[in-house]
């Protein structure tokens, strides 16, 4: 994977304040505090991309519309690229749940994750036989993705980027603040996952509160756009 590929990953995958850098053999993260600029994360702002395998641009498909088209709760990342659409596509939690195919305690967990998904990932319409396509009738509050640690596209990624050394593994991320929470979660201590994701959604209820809460007086002071 070429080097700029590897910046941009690590400027929307890593918490705020941890800059990349470039090692003889790999990307690693440094702290703010040796004085290098702090990169924020990238908001994807085109709707093309270049496929992997061609040089021919091709229409960008949010995960949230592949989902949509298999009527899946949970994005399976491939490689590298789809873990920067999946985090980047809105400023929903993202929650990445890290595994590997030979870890019987991944297999345990997968069940529970599953469910926690359906309770906050996007309800869809019934598509029956004749019926047109299936489309989101309510969007959740969280998006959920899985990613393959021993899938050889991912090896890299994790160990260099995302530092998952035990299964499974849990990543959670915003697209304006990179990663804010990062943790190994056993089936016996699936409910650490419960009790993070419900902590910061309230966190959010309690942020847009405030955001109203001053729009609010803005507008009772009148210094409102007036149209």
């Amino acid at each position: 994977m070429n080097t700029c590929l590897w910046l941009l990953l690590c400027s929307i995958i890593l918490p705020r304040g941890a800059t990349p850098f470039i090692t003889s053999s790999s990307v690693a993260t440094r702290g703010a505090d040796d004085g290098r600029s702090i990169l924020s994360p990238p908001i994807r702002q085109t709707q093309l991309f270049v496929s992997s395998t061609t040089s021919t641009p091709n229409v960008w498909v949010p995960p949230s519309q592949r989902l949509l088209e298999t009527r899946s709760t949970i994005f399976k990342i491939q490689q590298p690229e789809e873990l920067l659409d999946f985090i980047s596509e809105d400023d929903r939690l993202c929650v990445i749940k890290v595994y590997a195919s030979w870890c019987q305690a991944c297999k345990k967990f997968d069940l529970r994750y599953r469910k926690l998904a359906s309770k906050y990932s996007d309800k869809y319409t019934t598509n029956t036989k004749g019926a047109p396509p299936a489309e989101i009738k309510q969007q959740g509050k969280i998006r959920f993705a899985e990613l393959q640690y021993d899938n050889p596209q991912n090896e890299d990624l994790c160990d260099s980027v995302l530092g998952t050394t035990s299964f499974p593994y849990i990543l959670i991320y915003k697209r304006q603040e990179g990663k804010i929470r990062g943790f190994h979660c056993t089936p016996a201590k699936f409910q650490l996952l419960v009790n993070t994701v419900e902590e910061l959604l309230i966190e959010d209820e309690e942020s847009c509160g405030e955001d109203n809460s001053f729009q609010k007086q803005v507008i009772d002071l009148g210094l409102a756009d007036r149209r």
